[in-house]
């Protein structure tokens, strides 16, 4: 037991870390209405990352691939504010959608001529939390309690456009601006978090939490509060799991993740309606 735990305890911290902010912006993105805006944020750092390996010869883990796939993050945020919600023809979910396979094609394109490219495509996509660094972790900490003030500083702002956009708007409320300022901040903990966690456990705690979360409370604390325990549950049993039966780590905590949503609906479908205050 003191093996396992020993073993285990800094991925556990990993997730723990990522957990504690993609929890909240998760009731952020639910609210919005931008499930993918996640994915495809991450799938942007992970083109800049694949850009970076492929055509510059930089390493992955080096800080200025890192730089890279952040500065693909800020393109993609200014064009997901300016843009996005101008386009009226197609919803603002649809246009992100969209860019998500333009950025995975052109990220699995320049990973298919590469060397060795059938591995960095896996470790895009799940990463390696159970071999995580504490160098990483520590720095993705103090970068997202960054993140996590500034949010509460202007949680108003941020709160007002999630919960009503349009009111938002004729408020008078430069909502380009927190748009693109919610996307950057979002797409600064996605750049850090990507080279432990891979893409797809990246959009899992994003979301998924989040999204157990609103099936039982309409109260945004409640939701955070939820959120954060069903996300670190299942990644104590996702690890847990993927040390005992030397199973992959990152789709392990996917699979208990999705797995809680599914008993979590089923659960609230059978169980008496109650009424449901909005907050």
């Amino acid at each position: 037991m003191v093996e396992i735990f020993h073993f285990l305890f800094a991925p556990l911290v990993a997730c723990m870390t990522m957990l504690g902010l993609f929890g909240y912006l998760g009731i952020h993105v639910i609210e919005r209405e931008i499930i993918f805006i996640d994915i495809a944020l991450a799938q942007m750092a992970a083109l800049g990352s694949a850009f970076a390996l492929v055509i510059l010869g930089i390493s992955e883990h080096s800080p200025f691939s890192q730089l890279l796939a952040f500065g693909f993050i800020i393109i993609s945020s200014l064009f997901y504010a300016k843009v996005g919600r101008k386009i009226s023809q197609i919803s603002i979910e649809t246009v992100i959608g969209v860019s998500y396979a333009i950025a995975a094609a052109g990220a699995l394109f320049l990973l298919a001529i590469s060397a060795g490219g059938d591995v960095h495509m896996e470790h895009m996509l799940t990463g390696s939390i159970l071999w995580a660094r504490w160098t990483d972790i520590l720095i993705c900490l103090a970068a997202f309690i960054l993140v996590g003030l500034f949010h509460y500083i202007f949680r108003d702002k941020f709160h007002q456009i999630s919960e009503n956009y349009h009111g938002a708007v004729k408020s008078g409320i430069n909502t380009e601006f927190w748009d693109f300022l919610f996307y950057i901040t979002l797409g600064l903990a996605i750049t850090l978090s990507v080279q432990i966690a891979g893409v797809l456990v990246i959009f899992s705690f994003l979301i998924i939490p989040s999204t157990f979360a609103a099936i039982f409370s309409a109260r945004r604390k409640q939701r955070i509060v939820i959120a954060w325990m069903v996300g670190t549950t299942a990644s104590i049993m996702g690890l847990i799991f993927s040390y005992t039966l030397d199973f992959s780590c990152g789709p392990s905590i996917v699979s208990f993740l999705g797995l809680f949503v599914i008993l979590g609906a089923i659960f609230k479908k059978l169980k008496p309606a109650s009424a449901v205050r909005k907050p």
